[in-house]
């Protein structure tokens, strides 16, 4: 009996520091920034429209900012620290929800407050 009680014990202490762990949890900017890549073609160039495959990653990207705040306010700075550094094109960035059919869970400005 006292065996037995141990596991759960130790199975309730691991399923709550999971859960714990999943609220606190970020993504991080190069996880981001991978999730985009396929869409390079199209913000850096003249691609007229987004990639099968930007769109897939553009809803892969969307699921997880789905999951946390945490998660949003992540990719919230790190489309902010992205937009600095590298020559986006900022209209069809902000044009890549609606073209991949997704909803602006994240807004795409680099003047906007991540904290909101």
């Amino acid at each position: 009996m006292g065996r037995r009680s141990f596991w759960w014990q130790a199975a309730l202490v691991a399923l709550i520091s999971v859960m714990v762990g999943r609220l606190t949890a970020e993504i991080q900017c190069n996880d981001v920034v991978a999730h985009v890549l396929p869409c390079e073609t199209f913000l850096l160039s003249g691609d007229a429209r987004p990639s099968d495959a930007c769109c897939r990653a553009v809803r892969s990207l969307d699921k997880i900012a789905t999951k946390s705040r945490a998660d949003r306010k992540a990719i919230c700075r790190c489309f902010k620290d992205t937009a600095r550094s590298f020559p986006v094109n900022l209209a069809k960035a902000q044009q890549l929800p609606k073209l991949c059919k997704v909803a602006e869970r994240v807004a795409i400005d680099p003047k906007v407050d991540c904290n909101r």
